[in-house]
């Protein structure tokens, strides 16, 4: 099977970007497989008559494609031989979510049941002790193999009932709430921040422990502000961004003062 490495490089590109074009397609061919070393710096400097902070923007640029890690003392490893999906996520408004989960599926590993503790009822927004049913999973884009985020869904008790609807992964949870229950989302509030990954997650995700990752929580609410669901959303930051847009509604006949 012929793999085509993404071209990183137009005509005219600085050198490390040619180097590491040279190399991803070394690594995309086989030449250096899987948890393979690559050469040293000082190799890599004689083989392409580069300069060594040209050899280590190149490798940097592999490191944040995902393709390789460095060890200290043992050198740079090859731990990946195709480049990671990084998904691009943007937002106008609630609708935006449908083309989130279009985009993107979730495998659920488990659920059950839950009570808040002290910290989980801050999350939640609830009292200490109160139910909630919680469901995990990972997040892939179309049929990539490499999770894009590892994802924990806490649901409302009195909305339990939609744990028999979980089948469908194109589905977004809040929606399955919506048609079991015949409500309507009307607001959902946002909060991104960036974490390090700690090991656990770091392993389900495929990157290294301590990484940098995005948090991502979204709260869902019904009419008369009552919270439906919260997502929490752990991304490899090498593998998702997010925007959006505010538009800024004039009065006064659309004149701005």
């Amino acid at each position: 099977m012929n793999h085509h490495p993404p071209q990183l490089l137009a005509s005219g590109q600085p050198r490390y970007l040619v180097l590491a074009q040279s190399l991803m397609d070394d690594i995309v061919s086989g030449r250096y497989p899987l948890d393979s070393l690559l050469p040293t710096e000082v190799e890599l400097c004689q083989q392409f008559n580069v300069s060594r902070h040209t050899v280590r923007e190149a490798i940097r640029r592999l490191s944040d494609l995902g393709l390789i890690s460095r060890q200290p003392g043992v050198g740079t490893r090859v731990k990946a031989t195709q480049v990671a999906s990084r998904y691009t996520q943007s937002s106008d408004g609630i609708e935006d979510l449908y083309k989130f989960v279009r985009d993107v599926r979730l495998e659920v590993s488990g659920h059950g049941d839950v009570i808040a503790d002290e910290e989980l009822a801050e999350l939640l927004e609830c009292k200490r002790g109160q139910a909630w049913l919680h469901v995990e999973g990972l997040r892939y884009v179309a049929d990539e193999t490499v999770p894009i985020a590892r994802t924990d869904v806490y649901i409302a008790r009195a909305y339990r009932g939609i744990v028999d609807d979980l089948g469908d992964e194109q589905v977004p949870i809040y929606a399955l709430i919506e048609k079991r229950y015949g409500l309507r989302v009307v607001e959902v509030r946002q909060q991104v921040r960036a974490v390090n990954i700690g090991a656990p997650d770091a392993a389900r995700l495929h990157v290294e422990p301590g990484s940098a990752g995005l948090q991502v929580v979204r709260k869902y609410f019904a009419p008369n502000d009552e919270l439906l669901e919260v997502g929490v959303s752990l991304h490899p930051g090498e593998r998702f961004s997010y925007s959006s847009t505010q538009r800024l509604e004039l009065q006064n006949g659309g004149k701005g003062r």
